[in-house]
């Protein structure tokens, strides 16, 4: 949960750095992460917290082979 809440706080203060700074088209990845902020709420599903269960910091470890005698 907490990463998926600091992803999308980056990218959407990225979104809004770049907009004032690079061009105005970059806001719309702001309004982009905040549609799929609405979409999370009202469905209880997330396509950000799915990509980052996949990420390898997110997996469990394998558990230690069985020693052979």
């Amino acid at each position: 949960m907490r990463q998926g809440q600091i992803a999308a706080g980056v990218m959407i203060l990225a979104g809004v750095l770049l907009g004032f700074t690079v061009g105005p088209a970059w806001f719309g990845l702001s309004a982009f992460v905040g549609a799929g902020l609405t979409f999370a709420g009202v469905s209880g599903w997330c396509g950000m917290a799915h990509l980052l269960a996949l990420m390898p910091w997110n997996r469990r470890a394998a558990a230690p082979a069985p020693a052979s005698a």
